[in-house]
């Protein structure tokens, strides 16, 4: 696989995606570009970087998609706003060989988040006008995936049609002649589709292990003003951490997180766990997110602030902690440019135990681990 990082040309990079396109080659050498963190996007605009990755997604359509790249996809579908990306999701699907049960109504809620921002989308760099598909927009590439699905997606037929019913209607006349195409696929009886559906969902938890990076002494400073390592904090308690930024303008990602670690923390003190756990959250964009930031946010969405339940910055570069934890997060010139969900359940010695990445978490899963290692380290040495 040919590297790139964040100063080569995008023509030069969507030239090699075109190779690969046209090549028999496997889908499995664009995964590692896909990482928010690879270098590929570095200084980017978050603009700039969406669009690149979302052209890597479109590919898999035509490269075939693995299963290693799946994850990003789903998330995508599950958590984008963005036409282009959503559009970009749904082309990837159409290279799956199995899919996931729940991608059905994955489908139907993109439609739903942009059925009022869609716009025209284009993933084909030929600049032969005679050469090039004619333009469609991100809902069309959405619901000829579901079309791709055919009577395997079934149960999308009843909310099509009402879509169909509205008056006035709410969708252009193309988007509506394309909803009825897909209807139509979906109403057929005894065809075979050329992939099997539908695998079980796949649950983004995993046991990471820390990348040997010694954070212990990392300053931090939280909501209040309150300076402390990284080490006086979380060493001696289970922990949950997770990360986040203010400037996040995605309502599914970091506002969802922190409204969410909100009702986490008072499920552990309904539980009688309540200053023995410790819940922090901690920005990736340290610069902007001072104190007094961190603390408004976070009362906004319903934390509330001790000793033990904090928003958290760093006082210098956040880079060991990327490094760390391998976090998904990648920066542009002057602030974050993309990132993924992630949250970490540490042990009392600061050790990942699990981490949920990727899809969205549910605070009673993270709960329930919580519960386990919080059990472990009650016995343990």
């Amino acid at each position: 696989m040919r590297e790139f990082d964040g100063a080569a040309p995008v023509a030069d990079i969507r030239a090699y995606v075109d190779r690969l396109r046209a090549s028999a080659r496997s889908g499995d050498d664009l995964v590692d570009l896909l990482a928010e963190q690879a270098p590929i996007y570095s200084g980017r605009s978050a603009g700039e970087a969406e669009r690149l990755r979302g052209y890597l997604l479109a590919s898999f359509e035509s490269v075939g998609l693995p299963a290693s790249a799946l994850p990003f996809v789903i998330e995508e579908l599950e958590t984008g706003i963005t036409p282009y990306a959503l559009a970009a999701a749904a082309k990837a699907l159409r290279g799956a060989s199995i899919l996931p049960a729940g991608i059905v109504p994955l489908l139907l809620d993109a439609i739903d988040r942009i059925r009022q921002s869609d716009d025209v989308v284009d993933f084909d760099s030929r600049t032969a006008p005679a050469s090039r598909a004619p333009p469609h927009t991100a809902l069309t590439e959405l619901f000829r995936t579901l079309a791709w699905l055919g009577p395997r997606a079934r149960a999308a037929l009843p909310p099509l049609q009402a879509m169909l019913a509205r008056n006035p209607p709410v969708f252009s006349a193309a988007v509506l002649a394309e909803i009825e195409r897909t209807a139509a696929a979906l109403s057929r009886h005894g065809e075979s589709t050329p992939h099997a559906c539908c695998a079980e969902y796949p649950i983004a938890i995993s046991s990471p292990a820390s990348a040997g990076v010694d954070i212990k002494d990392v300053e931090l400073q939280d909501q209040d003003g309150a300076v402390f390592s990284f080490g006086q904090f979380f060493r001696g308690r289970p922990s949950v951490l997770t990360f986040f930024y203010t400037r996040c303008m995605n309502p599914n990602k970091c506002s969802l997180t922190i409204t969410k670690l909100a009702r986490l923390q008072r499920r552990v003190g309904e539980e009688d766990l309540d200053g023995r756990i410790n819940i922090a959250a901690i920005s990736y964009d340290p610069a902007f997110d001072l104190p007094r930031r961190l603390r408004f946010y976070g009362a906004e969405r319903g934390m509330i602030f001790d000793d033990r339940n904090r928003l958290i910055r760093t006082t210098g570069p956040f880079e060991p902690l990327r490094q760390c934890f391998d976090l998904g997060v990648g920066y542009g010139s002057s602030t974050v440019n993309q990132h993924r969900i992630e949250l970490i359940v540490l042990d009392r010695m600061m050790r990942p135990r699990t981490d949920f990445t990727r899809m969205q978490w549910h605070e009673d899963d993270v709960f329930t681990t919580l519960k386990a290692v919080f059990a472990q380290s009650a016995v343990r040495p």
